[in-house]
């Protein structure tokens, strides 16, 4: 017993320290599913995958990492990427909401009699696909539909 709560502990303390040195990191970098590079010559360069450092914004162009240095852009706008968020979320909530129904009844129904019955595995498991799978739909559409461009970098120099 001593031995799995000293191993709670170490796996409580690991995943705290993750959690410090992954806040950390985005101080340093700041990542985008989408972004637009305006250029001060006028272009502008739009592409997946923005990449922000302190000194450069990397985009992703057709498959190749397109990399500027801040000195060189009047703004950039991205946008989050919330649509596959969203829809994880919303997915995972509703299976784990429909899985703990099943358990705190004990694998048990009632049909409209008033009879009890055991669930099926096979059935519950269906279930939980269907429902997760629209629930991720309806996740991802708010998420897509509420993702809008963002002005993240304005060089007011």
């Amino acid at each position: 017993m001593q031995r799995i709560q000293h191993s709670i502990r170490l796996l409580l303390l690991a995943t705290c320290y993750l959690l410090a040195l992954s806040a950390s990191a985005q101080g340093i970098s700041q990542h985008y599913a989408e972004g637009k590079l305006f250029l001060a010559n006028g272009m502008t360069i739009e592409g997946k995958n923005l990449r922000m450092t302190m000194e450069s914004a990397t985009i992703d162009i057709m498959g190749q990492d397109q990399v500027l240095l801040l000195t060189d852009l009047v703004q950039i706008m991205a946008k989050q990427g919330k649509a596959k968020k969203y829809g994880a979320n919303c997915g995972g909530s509703c299976v784990g909401a429909y899985l703990g129904l099943v358990l705190a009844s004990g694998g048990k129904g009632m049909d409209s009699a008033g009879n009890e019955f055991k669930l099926n595995p096979g059935v519950v498991v269906l279930e939980m696909a269907i429902y997760g799978s629209l629930s991720y739909g309806i996740g991802y559409l708010a998420g897509k539909f509420s993702d809008d461009w963002e002005v993240v970098y304005l060089n007011r120099g």
